[in-house]
């Protein structure tokens, strides 16, 4: 027993020496240890790199095509905000249709501007076979100068909210008055045409004031108070309410400004759609007058974009502000076209 323990003792040890001699002469190789900071810092730098070379990329954008001689723009979509409200049909309950369509025109100088054939009152009236009253006032604005009459600034009897005044007390003396004190016969032809509308009569209203209250410095709103009419979002909105609750059988389209350049004491223009006169850009007036009409629950009718428009106002307009014949056509195109497909069938038969 003592032999083969010895023998195995020997067998040990010599495999004990062996491989002690193979480890000192064979070197280990060193095992890799990946460190997981250096990964995920390395992982940082690579999107980094990545990040920064395509924002460089981006910002040298792509170099475009200016050769746009055949490119055929009509093709391109311009979103133009109309909003077209059908007549609640239980506000005419009781009105005795006298089957002849009557339109009330109030505003400024895209009315006043031309009163002849070829103003757009009168292209209004031929293009819908209406009635139209053209009872606009030059250089009138939508909003009123004073929140309460100020006697010393009689002009504000032309403005929108108080012409409305007029027309629902049926009073017409005042006016009358101070219209004769004005140099322009417009202002004086202007008060005889609205001595003679009959408002039980008038079936809509079309309203539209151009960027007068823009250029003069008119606010465009007043947030504490929504009911400011010296405001131009007060102005509309108030008046277009008293509408609404005098004559509730009235149609009532409120239609925006169109493109107009801005005008500064020296007389020098600039763009209008991005030049702030102290109150926003004219852009920023077309919009809260959007606002405007969908508060009130009126038509609005877009002709910031839809009408006459940063391309094309140089056909349309005479100057800065006011239009020229094509303008008028065009305004009148545009509204009639929208009357046409509002009346009634019963007023087509009618005719």
């Amino acid at each position: 027993m003592e032999n083969t323990e010895n023998k195995e003792n020997e067998i040990i040890d010599l495999n004990t020496e062996a491989t002690e001699e193979e480890s000192t002469s064979t070197p280990r190789k060193p095992r890799m240890r990946m460190n997981l900071h250096i990964v995920l810092i390395a992982a940082i730098v690579i999107i980094a790199a990545i990040s920064v070379y395509r924002l460089d990329r981006w910002n040298k954008g792509t170099v475009l095509d200016t050769d746009t001689e055949d490119v055929d723009t009509s093709q391109f979509d311009i979103e133009v905000l109309d909003m077209i409200l059908p007549m609640d049909a239980s506000l005419l309950e009781g009105r005795e249709d006298d089957g002849v369509n009557t339109i009330l025109c109030l505003g400024n100088n895209p009315f006043s501007d031309d009163r002849d054939k070829t103003g757009l009152a009168e292209l209004i009236a031929s293009k819908t076979n209406s009635v139209v009253y053209d009872c606009a006032f030059p250089d009138s604005s939508a909003a009123c100068k004073y929140p309460v009459y100020n006697p010393e600034y009689t002009k504000d009897h032309f403005n929108f909210y108080y012409v409305v005044e007029c027309f629902r007390n049926n009073e017409f003396t005042a006016i009358s008055s101070i219209a004769g004190d004005e140099p322009d016969p417009r202002y004086t032809e202007t008060v005889e045409v609205m001595k003679t509308v009959d408002m039980d009569k008038v079936d809509m209203i079309v309203i539209m004031y151009d960027s007068t209250d823009y250029n003069i410095g008119t606010p465009s709103d007043n947030p504490d108070n929504p009911q400011d009419v010296t405001a131009f979002t007060g102005g509309l909105k108030v008046t277009i309410e008293n509408i609404k609750n005098t004559w509730p059988y009235i149609r009532i389209f409120l239609m925006s400004p169109t493109y107009a350049q801005a005008i500064d004491e020296e007389g020098n223009v600039s763009n209008g759609t991005i030049t702030d006169m102290g109150n926003g850009s004219l852009n920023h007036y077309f919009i809260k007058e959007a606002d405007v009409a969908m508060d009130c629950g009126v038509s609005f009718i877009d002709n910031y974009y839809g009408t006459i428009n940063e391309d094309n106002y140089t056909e349309y307009m005479a100057d800065y502000m006011h239009y020229n014949d094509a303008g008028r056509e065009k305004l009148a195109d545009r509204i009639a076209e929208i009357i046409n497909l509002c009346i009634t069938p019963e007023d087509t038969d009618a005719e």
